[in-house]
């Protein structure tokens, strides 16, 4: 498609949309496309505008006489409504008016039974206009602050940080704190959208009017809960000259142990109380325990006996300020400083794994065993040991360069057939490389096919450890090739 082809199809697409709303009864005027749309209800008049972006964002709904559709969640804080929600966007389906003005209609049907099997969203904060203040406003569990008076003071990176504490009765000339109080506005059916619609469902014995007016209280944190969601908004709110409030939203984040692990998966709380040691965290097995961490497990063993060298970095977790400590060590700082994991729940031994009864051990206490080292010798030591306890070590490698990567359950599970031998690509092979020090030549695996094998071990490591695993044997994947070259 060139230029001129997608200017062509912008123009056909809001000319073709225009045209269904004349056929529909609307005509143009300066406020947009005015007409009306019949329901169940009613017939109520609209004005429908196609935003600078159309057809790629949807068309604007408002009634023409604001009051005449009740406020409620689903109306955005203009008065429009809600109509398209972000993850609705396939096709485009609204480039046609009969199809969008159908989906109208449904709005009041839906609206007309109370919106049932609603999505609660915890979207209070879009109701209210951003502060000039583009500083971070973080808060823990709020809980410990309700109906009680805070101070926010500054933090790292541009934030400020919630403390206990009510303004001094002596003006601080030199404090940079802000002051302010944290409430409860209940559940909320119909969102807020001035400081007299949040006022009025304030406890009284807060006095926030009074407090506010007398510059005693800068910033307002309102807890509110939707269905059986609790969700937070920081306002910054100062007395008009002529009475009333100013209120614009700040931004602001939860800094819990919840809100950190939100995204870590909906398996991370199982994935809590596992057991899992990682044996060598070189390149492949450092990003292996991190992702692991990242998913849930809070306690790792730790097995390398080698040191970082400032060629390990360019494909390595950690960083330049690592350079001389043993990778064990320089992998656990990692997790402990960026992921906020407890010390103690990593272990970490600065040796290889050379021995049977070391092998049988690590089996046997944790839940599993994940082999990064590319060695055949700690590979074929943890399978014998695992064939003889009857439980499973999971191998990942990367062969052919950084071309392929191979990830072996030993033995496989149900007497399923191991992966097929892995075949080299002579003729792709680059120039061997070597380092001073080094015996053998350095590796050219690009740092990309790292971090998408170490994704995939981990991916077949959650499986194993909820009883749900990917492939009874593994997995190997030509990272050149189509996915039809790869298999299972």
């Amino acid at each position: 498609m060139t230029l001129d082809d997608f200017h062509e199809y912008v123009a056909y697409s809001r000319q073709h949309f225009e045209e269904g709303l004349i056929r529909a009864g609307f005509s143009e005027r300066e406020a947009g496309w005015v007409g009306p749309i019949r329901h169940s209800a009613d017939t109520t008049r609209f004005v429908i505008n196609l935003p600078a972006r159309f057809p790629f964002r949807p068309p604007r709904v408002t009634p023409v006489d604001h009051d005449a559709v009740p406020w409620s969640w689903h109306r955005d804080p203009d008065g429009g409504l809600c109509l398209v929600a972000e993850d609705d966007h396939d096709g485009l389906w609204w480039t046609e008016a009969p199809a969008f003005l159908e989906h109208v209609t449904a709005w009041f049907e839906r609206a007309d039974t109370g919106w049932t099997d609603d999505r609660p969203d915890l979207d209070l904060d879009r109701y209210f206009q951003p502060s000039t203040d583009q500083r971070l406003y973080l808060y823990d569990d709020l809980t410990h602050y309700l109906n009680r008076p805070v101070r926010f003071s500054p933090s790292s990176n541009n934030t400020m940080r919630i403390k206990h504490g009510a303004r001094p009765g002596k003006a601080l000339t030199h404090s940079k704190d802000r002051f302010g109080y944290v409430a409860d506005l209940g559940e909320v059916d119909v969102p807020p959208r001035t400081w007299t619609d949040i006022s009025i469902r304030l406890d009284a014995k807060a006095d926030l009017d009074r407090r506010i007016r007398q510059r005693a209280v800068a910033i307002v944190v309102l807890t509110y809960r939707r269905g059986p969601h609790t969700g937070a908004i920081v306002l910054d709110v100062a007395p008009k000259k002529d009475g009333g409030t100013v209120v614009t939203r700040l931004r602001s984040g939860a800094d819990t142990e919840a809100a950190r692990s939100a995204r870590s998966g909906v398996l991370a709380l199982e994935l809590s109380g596992s057991r899992v040691a990682v044996v060598g965290v070189g390149a492949l097995g450092s990003f292996i325990a991190d992702l692991l961490v990242r998913s849930g497990v809070r306690s790792l063993t730790l097995i390398d006996d080698d040191v970082v060298m400032p060629g390990n970095l360019v494909r390595h977790l950690v960083g330049p300020d690592a350079v001389g400590l043993p990778k064990v060590e320089a992998v656990k700082q990692h997790l402990v400083r960026n992921h906020e994991v407890q010390s103690d729940g990593i272990g970490t031994i600065d040796r290889a794994l050379t021995t049977g009864s070391d092998a049988l051990d690590h089996l046997q206490n944790h839940d599993l065993v994940v082999d990064a080292t590319a060695d055949f010798a700690t590979t074929a030591l943890l399978h014998v040991g695992a064939r003889s306890l009857g439980t499973r070590v999971l191998s990942a490698v990367l062969q052919n360069d950084g071309m392929t990567y191979r990830i072996d359950v030993l033995p496989p599970l149900d007497g399923a057939a191991s992966l097929p031998p892995s075949t080299t690509n002579a003729d792709a092979a680059a120039p061997p490389l070597f380092e001073a020090g080094c015996g053998s030549p350095i590796s050219p695996t690009p740092p990309h096919a790292v971090t998408e094998a170490a994704a995939a071990t981990v991916r077949h490591a959650i499986g194993l450890l909820v009883g749900r695993p990917l492939h009874p044997a593994g997995e190997t994947r030509h990272l050149h090739s189509s996915p039809e070259g790869n298999h299972q």
